[in-house]
């Protein structure tokens, strides 16, 4: 089951808005500032018996099995009926997102039986929201699985935050200790009547490519998805990744953002399957090749960069201006001085070791991603393993600061909650004009979680 994202909610989801009223919860995009200061990653649950509920999670819901650790209970396990010395387990079970709305599954001692589900929920129950896109076939696995239904499929306009309205399918069951569960499924006419597509029918307008050109850094290699109609295009726009990875970190996002406009993803100079500079670059000298690039696309464009890329994209607004209309600035890594000192002194040794340990700790350092997402990420880093830490130490001697109070186009800055987020905060106050919206729940792997939510807030951005 592919989960667009996994949400967990205490006793409000959407099926509940609408059974209880219209108001409004943090689905929309906030802008302005933000007092959060906490994220919701995980949320575990106590369970009878632990195969049972991986089976129910895994197989009926679609999540998989990210971490399974067996022990004893011990004198600082929490408390519970279990002698000290029983056996335990703890699994954590990952949908989609690569950071948050993790369900973990713990137990105590031997397995018991299953319980009732409860006649009605009190004081201290747990309703955990789950979003999916693909609720009719869960809704079957459900009932094969002799799955306790509270509620079948329903369908009804939810009101979420500033008003807005979208269309929502849920149902509601039990797991198998008694949780109550909404499954839902959003559906995308909205308000602008847009149905939901499936990845067939964006094959079916997008057209994407692979191709190569040539920039004083060697040759550049690049994607490009544009609408098989192309008969009223909106401007074109460029997405600049992160480094060390490539454009493949935009492979979810770009059919979604590239149904009415022409959209590039160029691998940075020495990233990807871009030629390798031979010699460091400066900061300035990465954004002049990508420049050449955007030349070729012979009209001007909007940029989009995220971390490193974000650095990338005000370096070319900022000397090239007549090629770039807008701005989009995802995560913006504005160094301390201790960073800048750090990064702008290249590795003593080669990151390549002979026992092949360097790769473990590629590994470990992927995190939460799926295991999926983890080997991608290793293999990506592989390809720039001699010059990883060209285009970091390159930006170590840039004066982004500066570049950034200087920009002149419309700018939008777009914050989530990942290592940037100081940063972006204060680089966000040297740009005084700029558009500005905090999303404290969106985090690493935002363009795969939310490829149509973040194409919505940048159409709003672009189409001013």
């Amino acid at each position: 089951m592919k989960f667009l994202r996994t949400s967990l909610a205490l006793a409000l989801s959407w099926g509940l808005l609408v059974a209880l009223a219209p108001v409004a919860h943090g689905e929309s995009a906030r802008q302005g500032p933000t007092t959060e200061r906490a994220v919701l990653r995980r949320a575990t649950l106590i369970v009878r018996d632990i195969d049972v509920s991986i089976r129910f999670y895994r197989d009926v819901l679609g999540f998989s099995v990210w971490l399974d650790n067996r022990g004893k209970v011990g004198p600082s396990s929490l408390p519970s009926d279990a002698p000290i010395g029983a056996p335990s387990r703890f699994v954590i079970m990952k949908g989609k997102h690569p950071w948050v709305g993790m369900i973990g599954l713990l137990q105590y001692g031997n397995a018991q039986e299953p319980t009732e589900a409860p006649a009605k929920l009190v004081p201290g129950d747990v309703v955990l929201m789950i979003e999916t896109d693909e609720l009719d076939a869960a809704f079957v696995r459900m009932k094969a699985a002799g799955t306790q239904i509270l509620r079948p499929i329903e369908t009804a306009r939810v009101t979420g935050a500033g008003g807005r309205n979208w269309t929502a399918s849920f149902v509601f069951a039990f797991d198998p200790d008694g949780h109550l569960i909404e499954l839902n499924q959003r559906r995308l006419e909205e308000d602008a009547g847009h149905p939901t597509e499936s990845a067939e029918d964006m094959a079916a307008v997008v057209k994407i490519r692979r191709a190569f050109t040539d920039t004083r850094l060697g040759q550049l290699h690049y994607r490009v998805a544009q609408p098989v109609s192309p008969a009223g295009m909106a401007t074109p726009l460029v997405l600049l990744h992160q480094t060390p990875l490539s454009g493949r970190m935009f492979s979810e996002f770009l059919p979604v953002i590239a149904r009415d406009r022409a959209v590039y993803v160029p691998d940075t100079p020495g990233y990807g399957e871009s030629d390798s500079p031979g010699t460091r670059p400066t900061f300035e000298t990465y954004g002049a090749a990508l420049a050449d690039f955007i030349s070729d696309i012979g009209e001007p464009v909007d940029l989009l960069g995220y971390h490193t890329g974000a650095g990338l994209a005000i370096e070319i607004a900022h000397r090239y201006p007549e090629r770039v209309r807008r701005v989009i600035l995802v995560s913006i890594p504005l160094l301390t001085d201790a960073q800048r000192a750090r990064f702008s002194q290249p590795p003593a040794a080669s990151s390549i070791r002979e026992d092949g340990s360097h790769l473990l700790d590629m590994w470990q350092s992927t995190m939460s991603v799926s295991l999926e997402e983890a080997a991608r990420l290793v293999a990506e880093k592989q390809r720039s393993l001699t010059h990883t830490e060209w285009a970091l130490t390159a930006l170590a001697g840039y004066p982004l600061g500066l570049r950034l109070s200087q920009l002149a186009q419309p700018t939008l800055i777009l914050r989530p909650r990942d290592g940037l987020w100081e940063q972006t905060g204060q680089a966000a106050k040297l740009v005084p004009s700029a558009q500005i919206i905090e999303r404290s729940d969106w985090s690493y792997g935002l363009f795969d979680a939310y490829p149509e939510e973040i194409a919505e807030l940048l159409a709003r951005f672009l189409e001013r």
